[in-house]
């Protein structure tokens, strides 16, 4: 045991030491990253130094056109006071042809003490155009801090294009003096070493995240995305920077409203940390540190032609539709609320606190199908961050639709299949996610692009040869289906337009025969969607039964989807004058929303003691199901052994002749079938896992299980 203990410890040290190596020769990389960059540009000083003593140019800082002053407040005057201070290559007297004012502002802080800043007040109208041939013009803010360090390397290029021109020798001369400015001596002294490093400290963090700079940030389950910077984390300039805790910076990419492209903008955090980083280790960062830029860029694109053909250019229901498999983030367990709040306006979100149904985002695994839907997501989930990103906070920015036509109106369908907008920068800020529904899980969530694929096509064999129902009432309902989906033509129309268009079945019978099967069959035979509702998603209230029932019957039609509406019993028996008046009022609201539905819908009951005759006549077809016959048993035990792998099944024949003799004697239903086939399997499996068996389903597995389960309740 102390051997063990010794050899365990061992391991650990020799790890701890091979990680510390690790980490010491990556900080020794980058401390020679700066050595070397700050070598050059040591070497790169000196011959500029040697060019400046045999041209005999003078100093960039001195000279010039401009003008230093200062600006503090005057208590006499109660406002502030410009004075122009003696280092200024112009007189007091001589103002004019003035480039730019340099100007410190000085103040008194909370505490009395004495501060300042400085400023640039630009003068010359060519030096003005100039800059903004450099700087665009939509460049938020005027602060020299921000543009004009973002734009650094740029300016110098310019300046030196025509070094003859006067508003060259400007640029170049206010250049020379915002780098001798106090506030950015100890960021020109490292700019160039930590650019070549591609490190950054704190303090400097907000020179990296120029306006406009394309981001990179894994806010949506770890997934890379871009956003675009709409403003730099610039620093407050009365801010004392060794004071700051976090830097704030927002930015922004396109999303999908349900009915256009809207800009939503997230706030994002920089924490304060000790020393210099890596700029890919920040939790934001442009996109050009990326290790893999272009590859990332590439993969963006692909997911941005699958976001807006699921949102955008969805031109029918079946685009909706999708095949899932994956986390998403939910946001509401509830279809439609049946709260009091529903009263109120259903666009407004409420309070998290004030709905149980309502869940704070959380992952769930979702396997299934899900329906792409953002303006239902917006309306149902009532969720104050119903643009989020994931976790991140966001703000939706409506733009102007000029604007958006420019970029995003003129997108194609056609031209985005053909690779025509390849290179087309918007397509870069798009989400990676999509807001919508599982049907499954029946959950409002944020579903992953990557994560979803086609749904499958039409199938009608799990319908024919699978489903245990009568051949005719199998060719009847697939005859009604298809006149239905051929869109009612040659049908005897009600007396009123638009009433009776939808298909309505009625199934009833004990649990487990197939009712919930037939459903699920039928979408998939017509390749749609199965919605299922329950009796508590609608409500028990008459009058919030009747809403919630209209906007579940306009989801569905929506999504053309098969909806199911399990349980329904309330919603069927007899009314009366003896019977209680909430259930009448229910049977009533039922039959006014089936009057004008378009759909297809099945409601299915285990029991019910009589149906009202108004009901009956919406009803196109009514099946009474049955406890299973021994024939029907025998062919879902196979159904459901023949869904395992062959591997995992041992003597099939003996299993077969147990089934055939035996297992259907115990007069199950097609749910404890199922039941029975799982635990033999589950025991199998446990077997293995004690070595006292091999993990494969046996006769006896069957035959055990199904006794034990179910022997006592013949």
């Amino acid at each position: 045991m102390g051997d063990s203990q010794a050899t365990d410890k061992s391991a650990l040290e020799a790890a701890l030491q091979q990680k510390y190596i690790e980490l010491l020769e990556k900080r020794i990389g980058q401390l020679e990253a700066v050595v070397s960059a700050a070598e050059q540009k040591e070497k790169a000083k000196d011959e500029e130094g040697k060019k400046k003593d045999t041209n005999k140019k003078e100093d960039p800082t001195t000279g010039g056109r401009y003008l230093n002053a200062t600006r503090e407040w005057d208590n006499s005057s109660a406002s502030y006071k410009d004075d122009i201070v003696a280092e200024s290559s112009f007189k007091k007297s001589q103002p004019k042809n003035v480039a730019y004012i340099f100007r410190r502002v000085i103040y008194d802080t909370a505490l009395s003490e004495k501060r300042a800043y400085s400023e640039l007040e630009i003068e010359d109208l060519k030096l003005i155009e100039l800059l903004k041939s450099v700087i665009d013009n939509k460049y938020p803010g005027v602060n020299f801090d921000g543009n004009r360090i973002h734009n650094w390397d740029k300016l110098k290029e310019r300046a030196e294009q025509d070094p003859d021109a006067q508003e060259c020798k400007d640029l170049r001369h206010l250049l020379g003096r915002i780098e001798a400015a106090e506030e950015l001596e100890d960021y020109f002294k490292t700019r160039d070493a930590n650019s070549a490093a591609k490190v950054t400290t704190f303090e400097t963090l907000w020179t990296v995240f120029a306006p406009k700079t394309k981001i990179v940030v894994k806010s949506f389950m770890g997934i890379p995305q871009l956003l675009q910077v709409s403003s730099s984390p610039v620093p407050y300039v009365r801010s004392n920077i060794k004071n700051i805790l976090n830097f704030y910076m927002r930015a922004w990419c396109w999303d999908w409203n349900g009915k256009r492209m809207v800009k939503v903008r997230y706030f994002l955090r920089f924490k304060r940390f000790q020393g210099t980083k890596e700029i890919s280790d920040l939790d934001y960062y442009p996109v050009e540190y990326h290790t893999e830029s272009k590859e990332l860029c590439d993969e963006v694109r692909k997911r941005s032609v699958k976001f807006l053909m699921a949102t955008k250019f969805v031109n029918n229901a079946s685009e909706r539709m999708f095949k899932y498999e994956g986390n998403a983030y939910v946001a509401r367990r509830k279809i439609v609320s049946s709260s009091k709040e529903d009263d109120e306006d259903d666009n407004e979100a409420k309070d998290d606190n004030d709905d149980d149904d309502v869940i704070r985002s959380r992952l769930v695994p979702i396997k299934g199908e899900v329906i792409c839907d953002a303006q239902a997501y917006l309306q149902y989930a009532h969720s104050k961050r119903s643009h989020a990103m994931g976790e991140m906070e966001h703000e939706i920015i409506e733009e102007p639709a000029t604007e958006i036509e420019d970029v995003l109106a003129k997108v194609t369908k056609e031209d985005v299949l053909n690779g025509v907008h390849n290179n087309n920068d918007e397509l870069l800020i798009l989400p990676p996610r999509f807001m919508g529904y599982a049907t499954r899980e029946k959950l409002w969530g944020q579903f992953c692009v990557d994560w979803t694929s086609p749904p499958p096509e039409p199938n009608r064999e799990k319908f024919h040869k699978n489903l245990q129902l009568d051949k005719e009432y199998k060719d009847l309902i697939d005859a009604l289906v298809k006149s239905h989906e051929s869109g009612q033509a040659g049908q005897v129309q009600d007396m009123v337009s638009d009433k009776g268009k939808g298909l309505v079945l009625l199934l009833h019978g004990p649990p487990g025969v197939g009712k919930t099967l037939t459903a699920e069959t039928i979408a998939e035979a017509t390749g749609k969607p199965l919605f299922v509702v329950s009796v508590a998603e609608i409500g028990l209230d008459a009058s919030r039964a009747e809403k919630n029932l209209e906007k579940l019957f306009n989801l569905a039609t929506k999504w053309e989807a098969i909806l199911l509406v399990d349980e329904a019993d309330v919603f069927l028996e007899t009314r009366g004058s003896t019977s209680d008046a909430s259930r009448n009022a229910l049977v009533s609201v039922l039959l006014r929303v089936l009057e004008y539905y378009k759909g297809i819908i099945i409601l299915t009951t285990n029991r019910i003691k009589s149906i009202d005759v108004a009901v009956i006549s919406r009803i196109h077809l009514a099946i009474r199901y049955t406890d299973l016959r021994d024939d029907q048993m025998k062919s879902i035990f196979k159904f459901f052994l023949d869904q395992l792998e062959p591997q995992w099944i041992k003597d099939r024949s003996a299993i077969n002749k147990f089934i055939d003799d035996t297992g259907h004697h115990y007069g199950l239903n097609g749910r404890q079938i199922r039941n029975v086939v799982s635990a033999a399997l589950a025991a199998a499996r446990r077997e293995n896992d004690e070595k006292i068996g091999d993990g494969r389903l046996t006769e006896t597995h069957l035959r055990k299980n199904e006794a034990r389960g179910f022997g006592g309740y013949r």
